[in-house]
């Protein structure tokens, strides 16, 4: 899946109206007036989903301070998982922050390694769509 895709999938399913946000260099991939949305659409399955703690970080501040709910969304070959992060911020803060070695980008083959520290969300904290 693309952003798009996942952005009008997600807006068919739950009425809401999230659009693309404009510009290279926002810190999050959509929005509408009640949410703010990272998307990440992954090529392999894992029962745990990564979210970077600088990305939880910073886009749940960005909630707070637009007034919205932060959802983490993230597409895979079995499904889509929408997290509320807004609303399990302090279960997930709780739990074990993790440093892995990984690609500094997913795409363009850059091969340079970075410890990126996360976390692991169970897909219980997860509505499945």
């Amino acid at each position: 899946m693309t952003e798009l895709s996942t952005i009008e999938h997600i807006n068919r399913l739950s009425g809401t109206k999230l659009t693309l946000v404009k510009g290279q260099f926002c810190i999050y991939d959509a929005e509408d007036s009640n949410y703010i949305v990272e998307i990440k659409n992954r090529r392999k399955y894992y029962p745990t989903k990564l979210i970077e703690a600088k990305k939880l970080y910073s886009n749940f501040q960005a909630s707070q301070l637009a007034g919205k709910k932060f959802l983490y969304v993230v597409t895979d070959d079995k499904g889509v998982y929408v997290y509320n992060i807004s609303n399990h911020m302090t279960q997930i803060v709780n739990l074990p922050m993790k440093a892995i070695r990984c690609p500094k980008t997913t795409d363009f083959n850059n091969y340079d390694k970075i410890t990126k520290y996360s976390y692991e969300l169970p897909e219980m904290l997860a509505i499945k769509l």
